[in-house]
């Protein structure tokens, strides 16, 4: 996993374990608090690909289903 990833990672699992994993809310949250993200998580994460992004998310849903 790229260090873009892993920022990725702990930005959308921090607001999936607070949105009781519920994915949908989860992607929103995350869309409208990208700011809260220091800058080289920023940067980090614009120059993952559309598959790096797909593979932790992925990554996440699995991880949701397991909680279900």
């Amino acid at each position: 996993m790229t260090a873009g990833q892993k920022a990725f990672r702990r930005f959308v699992l921090r607001s999936f374990e607070e949105h009781q994993y519920d994915l949908g809310r989860t992607l929103t949250w995350c869309e409208r608090h990208y700011h809260k993200l220091s800058e080289p998580e920023r940067i980090a994460m614009n120059h993952l690909t559309i598959r790096e992004r797909n593979e932790v998310l992925s990554e996440i849903i699995a991880l949701g289903l397991a909680k279900c």
